[in-house]
């Protein structure tokens, strides 16, 4: 049995709702931030997941956590809209961001990241749980992670812990470029130091850099189990030739200058099933000596915004979403501010939380169906009460 417990919490704007949902079906909406991080010894998070870790280190309960995505004034306080906005020219102001996520955390939100852990205590270890939040070094053009705790060694190098302050650790994480806002983050624990969302590190879903750092720590990967939580995948199979147009499949897109700029945006937000939480699984070792019928030491939970093959071999919708709620989720960007777009992710996540819609797998096979990890929640669910 795994010894050594990592939560992973993916980027996603607005969707981050369903982590806090997800956690709820957990632990139970009174829980607390502190319980479920103290469940863990090591909590790994980018963009909106940072946001999620922001709350549980503030010990929030996690209904009141949920209630932070749902509340439109909320919301608006992190995406703080330009007075006036040109298309296809970022949305936000950065600066209001900071703000906002300050306001957000009053009680931990201005702690050096490297004391804001401190008395949350591992059940396992007794011992700090270890925290990562993952930003883009935007003038050395690098990966930054923002660590509670040193991760060096004769055998790695240098990993030094940081002074910043949560809140601007998760401002730095959250600043998703080009179509969302306007420049990279400054705060004041670092003059001169500026970033973008760490998203662009390839790490929105940052459950690879949690087992590395897991590693880094000294643990063996055969002991290291992890809890990915997702923000939702759209995952559309390839239009036919010929085939008439269907909110089920994924048109072939013409490429253009404009056009594959905001492809590449919004591509940083993307997570393949068989890309980090992968090769996360092939580093923790695979399924070997795992209890039947786990088979991988890492549990991906995550809705899928995709159609299911019926028994003819047809793409369908997936029960409890029309043609129109289908197609407004896999259009929906992660910026979701307005009410009835949250409304519309939150249905989508409750769905999948009752396993009407499909959770996202480790890796899937071309009827999008599950090689390795889990097609419902209530299987991951399973999996990770054995192998956790």
């Amino acid at each position: 049995m795994a010894n050594f417990r990592v939560l992973s919490l993916d980027g996603g704007g607005s969707w981050a709702l369903i982590q806090a949902m997800a956690l709820i079906d957990i632990y139970g909406p009174n829980a607390t931030g502190h319980d479920v991080l103290s469940d863990f010894d090591l909590a790994a998070a980018n963009s909106g997941g940072s946001i999620v870790l922001g709350g549980l280190v503030e010990n929030m309960p996690l209904h009141t956590l949920r209630d932070f995505f749902l509340s439109e004034e909320k919301r608006k306080s992190v995406f703080k809209a330009k007075f006036l906005h040109i298309p296809d020219t970022p949305k936000y102001e950065t600066q209001a961001k900071l703000q906002g996520l300050e306001a957000a955390l009053p009680n931990r939100g201005g702690v050096p990241l490297n004391q804001a852990a401190a008395d949350i205590l591992s059940k396992r270890t007794g011992k700090p749980v270890h925290l990562l939040i993952i930003g883009f070094d935007y003038d050395n053009s690098c990966a930054r992670f923002f660590r509670s705790a040193p991760a060096s060694g004769p055998d790695w190098g240098g990993g030094s812990s940081t002074s910043v302050r949560l809140a601007e650790a998760i401002h730095a994480s959250t600043n998703a470029p080009v179509l969302f806002f306007d420049k990279p983050a400054e705060f004041p624990s670092e003059p001169g130091k500026r970033y973008w969302d760490g998203a662009i590190t390839g790490c929105n879903n940052p459950v690879l850099a949690g087992v590395t750092e897991a590693v880094v720590l000294g643990q063996a990967p055969g002991s290291i189990a992890a809890l990915a939580i997702g923000t939702g995948s759209v995952c559309l199979p390839p239009a036919a030739d010929g085939a008439p147009a269907s909110v089920l499949s994924r048109p072939r897109e013409n490429p253009g200058v404009l056009h594959d700029v905001q492809k590449l945006a919004s591509a940083i937000c993307d997570d393949p099933p068989d890309a980090a939480s992968f090769v996360a699984h092939v580093l923790t070792g695979g399924s070997p000596g795992l209890p039947a019928p786990v088979d991988s030491r890492v549990v991906r939970m995550s809705p899928l915004v995709s159609p299911v093959m019926d028994a003819n071999g047809n793409w369908a919708l997936p029960e409890g979403l029309d043609d129109e709620a289908f197609d407004t989720l896999a259009k929906l960007d992660m910026d979701a501010v307005a009410q009835e777009q949250v409304e519309a992710i939150q249905n989508f996540a409750a769905l999948w939380l009752a396993d009407k819609i499909r959770n996202q797998p480790i890796r899937m096979n071309s009827t999008l169906y599950a090689e390795l990890g889990q097609d419902w929640h209530s299987l991951a669910k399973a999996a990770w009460g054995a192998v956790g």
